[in-house]
């Protein structure tokens, strides 16, 4: 996995600043900041739904059943 996220990451910055050479710019690519602040907002609010979520159900089922229940 590592040796692979290497490889995009070397491609990315070999790339810097574009994602088709020569005709469109990451800063092009890039949504309105209308666009991105709310939704990093909601990425916020369902992280703090999900979290919680997760862990409970990682303690209910990685938890040892006692014997006789």
């Amino acid at each position: 996995m590592a040796q692979a996220a290497l490889i995009v990451c070397g491609w990315a910055l070999a790339q810097y600043p574009y994602l088709v050479f020569p005709d469109l710019t990451i800063s092009d690519a890039a949504a309105p900041r209308s666009v991105l602040v709310p939704i990093l907002i909601a990425l916020g609010i369902g992280a703090l739904v999900l979290t919680p979520s997760l862990a409970y159900l990682y303690i209910i089922f990685k938890t040892r059943r006692r014997s006789g229940h």
